[in-house]
């Protein structure tokens, strides 16, 4: 709005119309069409030349009426004055520079060879008052030829450009073009699930440290935690009843009428191909009763008590993590073995008579039920330690859906999906082989698409530009591997979920309704983004930009009742930060780089056309970016992995929470750093 208050005294004062009289003649400044998008006009601001100037015919133009003014010229206002011909030029968009562009087209997205970024800008300039004198494009001096024509080729970046065209003719008068295209070597198309996802779009990386630190203390801050919460509610007394004799011998029941767990402790070490676990019942220890069936053995001193005790009871297997046609994350318990060492079984009793019976008992205690406790033991771990290991690891996908602000319906978000899939595990012990073996851990990377679920914008294109190592080859996530826990999110699935939010209207709004306070009334923008917003590290500077290109304006109003109306496009780049937020990571569109527009007014709007261009910028950034840089754009929530429901836990007792602490970028990749 400020800028609006510095124009109104400018905009109240504007020449919008003029009728001078030469003799019998009357020439008029007619209003004309807008130009914009249809026409192939350009934003300018014209700075009339001087006055030309002709001597009538004989007699002079006071002494003959009928001697004529007029050169000929339908883009001068010819004038009769002190016995003279003027001939002014006239102030309307017949009668000022033309560029015409043909390639590329407005809004095109274009794909180049890889290796070559370059484009061939193809089009014409001309003028309705005189000869073109200068064409320049982004800076570069632009050769025409004599029929107007030009061909002139640009350096690209993958990602959004911009065109920039300015042009004089030999009156003076200059006209400005702006326009965006995207380029890359290939693009994808989102639209639906799970069309065109990106191959390797996210990544994450859990550290030794993450999957098993060596402490388990509470609260949950790694893997092997919530495994070993769950091995500790391993029902041991399931093995024992006081009712069902376990022996009976030499005039005795012998019952195990308890079996109590000491402790239960996971281990876990990252392995090639998976990770290993070891998982063990310890302090193991039973109580013992003997109950005298017959007479010799109440003679022999009647019932009696005893107990035993089993040090451990372990299992050792491998749990190979691998991704099957489906993209599902798949876990296969290999070379499972429970072990009891028999040194670490004992056995006792309290008289010397129920002794006897020790030697008995033992083959029960090692034939039976230490086989029945390495047995349960095994199918603990294969039915629900490693199935939740794997289920744990597959809720990293980030799969959600999320909101982007709407900025034509406040009432209404924009909801976009982020869908992934699984690609592929890669999981090292950090010793070779394989040679020079990365860091040791896990890597799980995932296939990810953004798509919109409603579409609005009415323009088609390629899609989503491909980063493909900045237009040089195959596009790698980069993963460090260096933090306790990463998460990568290549720019290519970010611009996809820019791409859905375009697809769903996110560049669809009015900037009107604003009353100049009886100068300008009834003003009226209505904005359209012609293409997607696009971010790119791929330019000079290596730094996150976004492109929001060939923003298409519509805008009407009237000045002391004339009406005004103006096309404009306006190119926005912006830097664009990815920060950490308690809960996962958002986009922060920070300062803008560069606004370009190029503005045409119907004539009556031309003299104050570089006013408008003012206006309509500061109306746009605090109408566009402000709305979306202060509301937590494009925010991401990350997951949580809760084991709980998937071990038999109660709700909330095995949860790992993402903790973010830093954002760092690479080749195309922002690495959230962070821990559990």
């Amino acid at each position: 709005m400020r800028a609006l208050v510095r124009l109104l005294p400018l905009l109240a004062a504007a020449p919008l119309a003029f009728v001078l009289t030469c003799g019998g003649e009357t020439s008029v400044a007619e209003g004309g069409g807008t130009g914009g998008a249809d026409s192939g006009e350009t934003t300018a601001a014209t700075a009339p030349p001087a006055t030309a100037t002709a001597t009538a015919t004989a007699g002079g133009c006071d002494v003959d009426p009928s001697a004529s003014c007029d050169d000929g010229d339908p883009c001068t206002k010819d004038l009769c004055s002190s016995d003279a011909c003027t001939h002014e030029p006239l102030l309307n968009n017949e009668c000022r520079p033309r560029i015409d562009v043909d390639f590329p087209a407005r809004a095109a997205t274009i794909t180049g060879a890889a290796g070559d970024p370059r484009v061939a800008v193809t089009g014409t300039v001309s003028s309705g008052l005189g000869e073109i004198t200068s064409l320049q494009l982004n800076g570069e001096v632009v050769t025409v030829a004599d029929d107007g024509s030009f061909t002139h080729e640009v350096g690209v970046d993958v990602g959004g450009n911009v065109l920039v065209f300015d042009t004089t003719d030999s009156a003076g008068n200059a006209r400005h073009r702006v326009q965006s295209f995207l380029w890359s070597t290939g693009y994808r198309a989102p639209m639906t699930p799970p069309d065109a996802p990106v191959p390797e779009g996210l990544a994450f990386w859990l550290a030794q440290e993450s999957i098993d630190d060596g402490d388990h203390s509470l609260p949950v801050d790694d893997l092997a935690t919530a495994l070993e919460l769950a091995l500790g509610t391993f029902d041991t007394d399931q093995f024992a009843s006081a009712e069902t004799p376990v022996v009976s011998s030499i005039g005795y029941d012998v019952y195990l009428s308890s079996l109590q767990l000491g402790a239960a402790t996971v281990a876990l070490q990252a392995a090639d191909g998976g990770i290993a676990l070891t998982a063990s019942l310890q302090d193991i220890t039973g109580s013992l009763t003997f109950d005298c069936t017959n007479v010799g053995c109440l003679l022999a001193g009647g019932d009696g008590t005893g107990g035993l005790s089993i040090t451990a009871v372990s299992v050792e297997g491998t749990l190979l993590l691998s991704v099957d046609t489906n993209h599902q994350l798949t876990a296969t318990l290999v070379d499972v073995d429970a072990t009891v060492n028999p040194d670490d079984v004992d056995i006792w009793s309290n008289n010397v008579w129920t002794n006897v019976l020790l030697s008995v008992i033992e083959l029960f205690i090692h034939d039976s039920l230490v086989a029945s406790l390495e047995t349960a033991l095994e199918q603990q771990v294969e039915q629900q330690l490693g199935p939740a290991l794997a289920n744990g690891l597959a809720a990293l996908t980030l799969a959600t859906t999320f909101e982007f602000p709407n900025l034509g319906n406040a009432r209404k978000s924009i909801p976009v999906d982020l869908v992934a899939d699984f690609a592929a595990a890669e999981f090292h012990d950090g010793v070779a082989p394989p040679a020079q073996s990365p860091a040791r851990g896990g890597a799980v990377i995932l296939r990810a698409g953004g798509y919109p679920t409603l579409t609005v914008t009415r323009y088609d294109n390629l899609g989503v530009p491909d980063r493909a190592g900045c237009g040089s080859g195959p596009q790698i996530l980069a993963l460090p591997r260096e933090a306790p826990l990463e998460i990568a999110l290549s720019d290519d699935t970010l611009n996809q979920l820019l791409y859905a939010g375009w697809r769903g209207g996110l560049l669809e709004f009015p900037l009107g309704g604003i009353n100049g306070g009886g100068l300008i009334e009834n003003l009226q923008v209505d904005v359209s983004g012609m293409l997607a917003p696009t971010v790119s590290d791929c330019g000079a500077s290596g730094t996150l930009l976004a492109t929001i290109g060939d923003i298409a304006i519509d805008a009407s109003f009237t000045i002391n009742g004339n009406p005004v109306e103006f096309a404009a496009f306006t190119t926005l780049v912006v830097r664009v930060d990815i920060q950490t937020s308690d809960n996962g990571i958002m986009l922060d569109l920070a300062e803008v780089e560069r606004v370009e527009t190029e503005l045409t007014a119907n004539d009556d709007g031309i003299a104050m056309e570089a006013g408008y261009v003012e206006l309509l910028e500061a109306q746009l950034v605090n109408g566009l970016l402000g709305q979306l840089g202060t509301t937590g754009f494009g925010a991401i929530s990350l997951p949580q992995i809760d084991l709980s429901g998937m071990l038999g836990l109660p709700a909330g007792t095995a949860v790992l929470t993402i903790h973010t602490d830093s954002v760092t970028r690479s080749n195309g990749t922002s690495v959230i750093v962070g821990r559990f």
